[in-house]
């Protein structure tokens, strides 16, 4: 949970508001309380999408859906004001973590969890369904693991048979790899509790494995896959996998109804100790932090880190390393209550029939509830569709993609938000994107060469951590060829496996479906330099180190910064050991840069001249957090903005004096904005640290490999190419270094 920001309000309803959980697209999630001490959850819409009919008539729609539907499985509604000029939603708060979240960081759940959640959704579908409604997105992050059992949410596009006005024609409503044959093929057979089935069968499969019973790939392949290709069950246990085959039958007239599962798996108990430790201590920990009453047990929250004194402007307060988000209660809490409200987050439909909260009576329903006619993609699939490449260099991507291309400044580059970091997803609409990043020596990720950063005042001139003198960190000198230092096994196949989030402008991105940026031009040159190529796959920052752990990849190339933690295999936010620890081969340092209108009007160098000034920082990032905790006397006056493009439009057009964000994002910006004054980058980095390509500590043969291939970039302009092209020069290192960071 962060605290309330200026913009935040204070009262909703009748409920006072006390922290924020997490937001997206289409809003943001408060925590709140009532009069008598209820908590609550309250779902508020953006007030740019309440003027628009279509997005208020499906606001009443889940409303009017989720109000019809309770339980000890479902999330109730306390109460609701559709009408409001900021239409809002309270449901009823209880500490959870979603089974995305679960799964994500502490692997699959045992057979007898699996077992019990299902009997949990049984009931919540059954709840659904006899009131003559569809859930039609039942997945991983649309279910909360709570102390009681679990908790299903989201109603957003949950469907009555008496209401098809709100179905555009070409498109498929829910979420690829958990969607019914029926709801993705143009003239199949009407969607109908049976497709809710079809999704209780994928959550079966990746609670018990980790994956979705397609695969986790590109939308377009999954939905290529749920029509024309069996579901993957081999990895689970013999019970699991004949009840899990029943529900993702391709013909809807053969999967089970809810009754006969419910016969199968038996009736939802014996919840009192059903969760892994693992979930349970992350329940503990956030039922303590919101001062819930219902934690599984008593728990004393832990004690608050102290960060060094600052007795100056200029000290930086203590924070989470720069840039990428950590796993904890406010992540939890996002990917939990807030979860749906990042899936669909695209541009609203346009303009509907107008609100209609109260539904028609709906017909009785059968063992699926009441069937209804859901609209399909073009063709099917939208464009042909993509099968997947055969071979070794198929790399998947997570459920979840990155989503459109990253503009420069874009909304998309949410790594620096830690609490909304966890509310990726693909859904409605979900499509686009790279299925393999296999780069080949001449591949150009495009970006232009643009303005020196190393002539604005932001600029040093010499590369970070320059000395003149060798680091002990520093590879040794060897004339032999990189690739001659690579492992057998590595140069017999021919490329590397590299982990990576692309969603970091202008590290790494997506730009009209393919990866661009400044990590994915170094990697194309070290596979030069190595006579290999790098394949990369996608997963979700918090999980690549229990990736490159488990041996889904070679490396991890995602600006990761260097910590002790990470070298020595300690997640920070929980303090579980993640493997083995790995080596970082240090590539990059950066910090946090002010930016400012070309020429620098107030002659803004450092923190202690942002005094009384208007500084604008995304909310949740590191910068934000910096500024808030400046000393009284320098203080300015903070700014919170939402989006990159809001910070560096505020920027150009007067509205701030300054603005703070991560060092790279920063350059890149203000180098290639257009609109409005020209900016730049003023004084120098606040708190620099290093960042580093991650190896498995066994792996030293490809460590010393990619280090030297890495020295001979630089020796040779290479590596200062790059960084001019992305407009950060101002954060190379002289030498690659092991394990330098802190």
């Amino acid at each position: 949970m962060q605290p309330l920001a200026q913009g935040d309000p204070r009262q909703i309803g009748p409920f006072r508001i006390i922290g924020l959980l997490g937001g997206g697209g289409m809003g943001r999630v408060y925590l709140g309380r009532s009069a008598d001490g209820r908590t609550v959850a309250v779902k508020v819409a953006r007030a740019e999408l309440a003027d628009d009919v279509g997005f208020r008539t499906r606001f009443a729609r889940e409303v009017a859906a989720a109000q019809r539907v309770g339980g000890p499985f479902v999330a109730p509604v306390v109460d609701a004001a559709p009408q409001n000029e900021l239409p809002w939603m309270a449901t009823e708060y209880v500490p959870g973590v979603s089974l995305a979240a679960a799964v994500k960081d502490g692997g699959p759940l045992p057979e007898e969890a699996v077992r019990r959640l299902t009997a949990g959704l049984l009931h919540a579908l059954t709840a659904v369904h006899a009131h003559g409604l569809v859930h039609r997105d039942l997945k991983p992050s649309n279910i909360l693991l709570t102390a009681q059992g679990p908790r299903v949410i989201d109603f957003g596009i949950a469907h009555s048979a008496a209401d098809t006005s709100l179905t555009m024609t070409g498109t498929a409503l829910g979420t690829p790899g958990f969607m019914a044959p029926e709801q993705l093929a143009m003239g199949g057979p009407k969607a109908t509790g049976a497709a809710d089935v079809f999704a209780l069968g994928g959550v079966i499969v990746f609670a018990a494995t980790g994956s979705g019973p397609f695969g986790t790939t590109e939308p377009q392949v999954l939905m290529y896959r749920t029509v024309h290709e069996d579901p993957q069950l081999d990895e689970l246990p013999p019970g699991l996998r004949e009840l899990a085959a029943a529900c993702l039958e391709k013909d809807p007239a053969r999967r089970p109804s809810l009754p006969d599962l419910m016969a199968r798996i038996g009736e939802p108990s014996g919840y009192a100790d059903w969760l892994p430790e693992s979930v349970t201590v992350r329940l503990r920990r956030l039922s303590s932090q919101l001062s819930d009453p219902r934690a599984v047990e008593a728990a004393t929250p832990p004690p608050m880190s102290q960060g060094p004194g600052a007795t100056g402007a200029e000290a930086a307060p203590a924070k989470a390393p720069l840039h990428r988000p950590s796993t904890g209660p406010a992540a939890d809490m996002a990917a939990g209550m807030a979860a749906g409200m990042a899936a669909g987050m695209a541009a609203p439909p346009p303009p509907a029939a107008p609100p209609r909260v109260a539904a028609p009576a709906a017909p009785a329903p059968g063992p699926y509830g009441p069937g209804h006619t859901v609209a399909s993609p073009q063709g099917g699939y939208g464009p042909a569709p993509v099968t997947p490449p055969p071979g070794p260099h198929h790399f998947d991507r997570p459920p979840h993609p990155p989503g459109p291309s990253v503009s420069p400044g874009a909304p998309g580059s949410p790594s620096r938000r830690r609490v909304l970091a966890a509310l990726g997803g693909a859904g409605v609409l979900a499509g686009g994107g790279a299925l393999t990043w296999a780069l080949w020596p001449g591949d150009d990720g495009g970006g232009g060469s643009g303005a020196d950063a190393l002539g604005k005042p932001g600029g040093t001139g010499k590369p970070a951590g320059e000395t003149g003198k060798p680091s002990p960190g520093a590879a040794p000198s060897t004339s032999a060829k990189p690739s001659s230092r690579l492992p057998r096994k590595i140069r017999d196949r021919g490329y590397l496996t590299a982990g990576t989030d692309p969603t970091y402008t202008p590290m790494e991105f997506m730009r009209n479906g393919k990866p661009v940026g400044a990590d994915v031009d170094l990697a194309d040159a070290l596979g030069r330099e190595l006579g290999v190529r790098f394949a990369f796959r996608n997963d979700v920052f918090d999980t690549l180190l229990a990736g490159l752990a488990a041996g889904r990849y070679d490396l991890v190339l995602s600006s990761m910064t260097d910590t002790k933690d990470r070298q020595q295999g300690i997640d920070a936010s929980t303090g579980n050991k993640i493997g083995s620890g790995v080596d970082m081969i240090d590539y990059f340092s950066a910090g946090l840069a002010l930016v400012v209108q070309q020429g620098n009007p107030k002659g803004i160098r450092r923190p202690r001249d942002l005094a009384g000034e208007q500084v604008a920082a995304m909310r949740g990032s590191s910068a934000f957090d910096y500024l808030e905790q400046l000393p009284a006397s320098v203080k300015p006056h903070l700014q919170p903005v939402e989006s990159a493009n809001e910070l560096y439009d505020g920027l150009a057009n007067g509205r701030f004096t300054a603005g703070l964000d991560d060092f790279p994002v920063a350059a890149y910006n203000a180098a290639t904005h257009t609109g409005g004054t020209p900016l730049e980058l003023t004084g120098k980095q606040i708190d620099p640290v290093l960042s580093g390509i991650a190896v498995r500590k066994a792996d030293r043969d490809l460590r010393d490999a990619v280090r030297d291939a890495l020295d001979r970039l630089i020796d040779n302009g290479e590596y200062a190419r790059i960084l001019r092209k992305w407009h950060i020069e101002d954060g190379a290192v002289k030498r690659a270094e092991i394990n330098r960071g802190r």
